[in-house]
């Protein structure tokens, strides 16, 4: 089932747009983790474009795919196949919120059970000293691991990945071709399914991380850099996905938290399988999460919405879905707050050509979670 949405020309101009060179380290880190796999040389070419100052397509075609999306699975699955929902945030960046409300559904199966950090798959290779890069390569091993605690009866399988994002091209590939482990296979599982949702934190948002608002204190530079790093490792991520034909979602935290119900329609045309979700869901404790996961919510993702304007807590200026009229962070000389540190501030901390690549990826990005 694809979902086609038409898409203005202004959003496949931010597709075709350059992007100056991003970090000598990135490009690194990705072509290493990319050079010995069977899609290592199309990663390693999406990643020379960004390194050369280019993030378009090859063709209009491409564009339009980049631009759709495919639904992950059906509205009764096929019991021989599972998907393994890969969630690509950074830390700190919201990722607890999202999978709070897949997780209200019953088809869902979450990492919880393990009594990680957060419920998430790299912290449960760290508890069993497995958590260097190569370990999280070996797929064989993620996928033994993880289906010790996975209820492998649910048709979606949650994983959770806020570290080392970039792994996610390296491994898809062996993912999909892996074999399920013992317990999937005694109920007649044949084959994975990978598919993605990319949640994106628009950079003025920081102070609603406590987290996060240390480190802009601590070295504003840093962590301006930091955001445009990550930011950029999305838009690579995403278009690598697309290219291998898997199905991916983007979303903007800001749309969760304060378009609930706009992000509640397309998650669930993304994912039918899971059924209705709940945007105002609360985890139960010892039934959905567990005391090792550190995970204290005391309010579903709506209502935290509600007690928290995004213009009073972040200059950030609420957009309408689908209207063109796209979510933004204020610039100094747009915001009535009288705030030193949001997007401007951010931004001040960054040269020219960084202020370029930031606005360029958040607009690739903004394009994709508005469809």
């Amino acid at each position: 089932q694809v979902l086609k949405f038409s898409v203005p020309r202004s959003s496949e101009s931010v597709a075709r747009r350059p992007m100056a060179r991003t970090s000598i380290c990135f490009v690194f880190f990705v072509l290493s983790i990319s050079a010995f796999s069977g899609n290592g040389r199309h990663l390693r070419n999406i990643v020379r474009s960004v390194h050369n100052g280019h993030t378009s397509w090859n063709s209009d075609a491409e564009i339009d795919y980049a631009f759709n999306f495919s639904a992950a699975c059906e509205v009764v699955p096929d019991n021989k196949t599972r998907v393994m929902l890969r969630v690509i945030v950074p830390n700190n960046h919201g990722s607890t919120a999202l999978e709070t409300v897949l997780m209200s559904s019953p088809k869902l199966a979450t990492l919880c059970s393990s009594d990680v950090w957060q419920c998430e798959g790299h912290k449960l290779l760290d508890k069993q000293g497995r958590g260097s890069v190569a370990d999280e390569l070996d797929v064989g091993l993620m996928l033994k691991t993880y289906s010790q605690y996975w209820d492998v009866e649910r048709p979606v399988l949650l994983d959770k990945k806020t570290r080392w994002l970039s792994l996610a091209a390296k491994e898809d590939e062996p993912l999909s071709m892996a074999r399920p482990p013992r317990g999937l296979f005694a109920l007649g599982v044949r084959s994975l399914q990978t598919a993605y949702v990319i949640m994106y934190k628009p950079v003025c948002l920081w102070p609603l991380s406590h987290v996060v608002a240390r480190y802009v204190k601590i070295d504003p530079t840093n962590h301006a850099r930091r955001e445009l790093m990550e930011l950029e490792e999305q838009v690579v991520l995403h278009k690598f996905l697309v290219s291998q034909g898997r199905p991916v979602l983007v979303v903007n935290y800001a749309d969760l938290v304060w378009n609930s119900h706009f992000t509640k329609q397309r998650l669930e045309a993304f994912l039918p399988c899971l059924g209705p979700l709940d945007m105002d869901f609360v985890p139960k404790p010892g039934k959905d999460i567990y005391p090792g996961n550190n995970m204290k919510i005391s309010s579903g993702v709506k209502s935290y919405g509600e007690t928290v304007d995004p213009m009073e807590c972040c200059n950030y200026e609420l957009g309408i879905p689908r209207t063109g009229q796209r979510g933004k962070c204020l610039r100094d000389d747009e915001r009535p707050n009288d705030k030193a540190d949001f997007l401007g501030g951010l931004q001040l901390f960054l040269n020219t050509g960084e202020r370029t690549r930031l606005s360029q990826a958040t607009l690739y990005l903004d394009s994709l979670a508005d469809l």
